[in-house]
């Protein structure tokens, strides 16, 4: 699909969402929008743990939101269990949210500080009742032993809690709808490292228990590529690269994949530290770059990279997508890659 950064699955795998061309935009002013999402596809299978990355203002969070229709969508199709949630409304819409949930990317900001947190993990229920889950004092007990808060905590305000406490309060909340899909935004960028290990721990031990399919979201591609087991790299409301978690840090071909992995303390081993060191700043989403979006940072670039937006293409026989003019050369078992 030319332009789209769609990357389809192996056909082994069963698709529980679909995300068509979308494209999200947000007026400011005088006529002018800002090209938040454009065009971005992809499919998340059942079961799997999809990562978004990217730096701050490519996308991930718009996405995220635009997904469970926190934002208004220009373009394209949301596709759930057939479904376009992209095209629903009202009562319809209602009926579908409780099978997907978020955990949002502020750990205290999102929850309500005047609600006792037992009232704010039991707000779902209380609105849904036995509709979509079991309404009980025992429920949200379970779902606090299940996050490692102890129910007898369950008065106490937000504000009485630590930002990793926060993050579990807001765990237990999206599951207690028995979600299918829970979508991770930022979950651990505001935690410290220690506790960043314990939230993640914990999401794999939910995904595990409740079945779930899970969209984790973040700018640390070391954090990502422990959690998913398919990677998409964003740039500028695009996606430049997907692939298998390991393939993509083994193998990075796009110039900005490359530039990410060599930003991390440990770098992937196929890329050099200086390949982090990508000049200029990222341009202005209210007037993005023609062509490939990357092309004003991109030491690559040549004269097509200005006029052509490159097209997703697979890389040999992987499940490896690439939207790319010059993808970088990469040495595999001694064997240059093309």
């Amino acid at each position: 699909m030319a332009g789209s950064g769609h990357a389809p699955l192996r056909e082994d795998l069963e698709v529980l969402l679909t995300v068509r061309d979308l494209e999200v935009e947000f007026p400011v002013g005088k006529g002018a929008v800002v090209h938040a999402v454009s065009g971005i596809s992809f499919d998340v299978a059942e079961g799997e743990t999809l990562g978004i990355v990217g730096e701050s203002g490519c996308g991930k969070s718009t996405v995220a939101k635009s997904i469970i229709r926190l934002n208004d969508i220009k373009g394209g199709a949301v596709d759930y269990q057939g479904n376009d949630l992209a095209r629903l409304e009202g009562e319809e819409l209602r009926q579908l949210r409780p099978d997907l949930q978020m955990i949002f990317q502020d750990p205290i900001s999102s929850l309500n500080p005047r609600r006792k947190i037992r009232q704010v993990i039991s707000e779902g229920l209380a609105v849904w009742g036995d509709e979509k889950g079991s309404w009980s004092q025992s429920r949200i007990e379970e779902l606090m032993l299940s996050v490692g808060i102890d129910p007898k905590f369950g008065e106490r305000r937000p504000h009485q809690f630590s930002g990793g406490q926060c993050q579990r309060i807001g765990i237990a909340r999206a599951l207690a709808l028995d979600p299918k899909v829970l979508i991770c935004d930022e979950p651990v960028s505001a935690l410290d490292v220690s506790v960043q290990a314990q939230v993640l721990n914990l999401l794999e031990d939910m995904k595990k228990r409740y079945g779930l399919t899970l969209l984790f979201i973040s700018h640390d591609l070391s954090v990502v590529k422990n959690v998913s087991d398919r990677i998409i790299v964003m740039y500028l409301g695009k996606a430049c690269e997907i692939g298998n978690a390991n393939e993509l840090y083994e193998n990075p071909r796009h110039p900005y994949t490359r530039a990410l992995l060599a930003a991390i303390p440990e770098p992937a081993p196929t890329v050099d530290v200086s390949e982090g060191d990508i000049s200029g700043e990222l341009p202005s989403p209210i007037n993005p770059p023609a062509g490939c979006r990357f092309n004003t940072r991109c030491s690559h670039a040549t004269d097509v990279c200005f006029t052509d937006e490159p097209e997703m293409q697979r890389v040999g026989d992987s499940d490896h997508y690439l939207a790319c003019h010059h993808p970088v050369a990469v040495s595999i078992n001694g064997q240059q890659a093309v």
